[in-house]
């Protein structure tokens, strides 16, 4: 088939703390014999940071996928004080707009709510000496 790959971003950074970007993204794919659209995706990336200080960031993410009308969010929070110890906060949620049940088969318009996920890692590394 005819595969078509399109890439566009920008990125914009108000402050020093502060960094946005925005990505979109086009693929097609048509076939040779039949001259049909197997698929064609367009995906969105909104990205933000925000670098409170030289150890504590936030950062969010929110992608939006046409071809599976999904929409995924993440959130972080982060805060490593040290190489090797690091704490981290997050939230990921995953929506489907205007989908199809996977009970039904029918189309439900509006926003359905496939997973939500809070986590906490936390990392510590133990460093012992070896010498005399």
């Amino acid at each position: 088939g005819k595969y078509f790959n399109f890439e566009l971003s920008g990125e914009y950074k108000p402050l020093n703390e502060l960094s946005m970007s925005l990505s979109y993204s086009k693929n097609r794919l048509r076939r040779n014999d039949t001259k049909l659209l197997a698929y064609e995706d367009d995906i969105y990336s909104f990205r933000s940071t925000y670098q409170f200080t030289r150890f504590v960031f936030l950062r969010a993410r929110v992608d939006y996928d046409t071809l599976a009308s999904d929409i995924r969010g993440q959130f972080l929070f982060g805060w490593t004080p040290n190489p090797g110890t690091a704490f981290y906060l997050g939230y990921n949620d995953d929506l489907t707009r205007n989908g199809f049940s996977p009970f039904t088969g029918q189309l439900e318009p509006g926003f359905r709510r496939n997973g939500r996920v809070f986590f906490i890692k936390l990392s510590y590394l133990f460093r012992r000496s070896f010498g005399h």
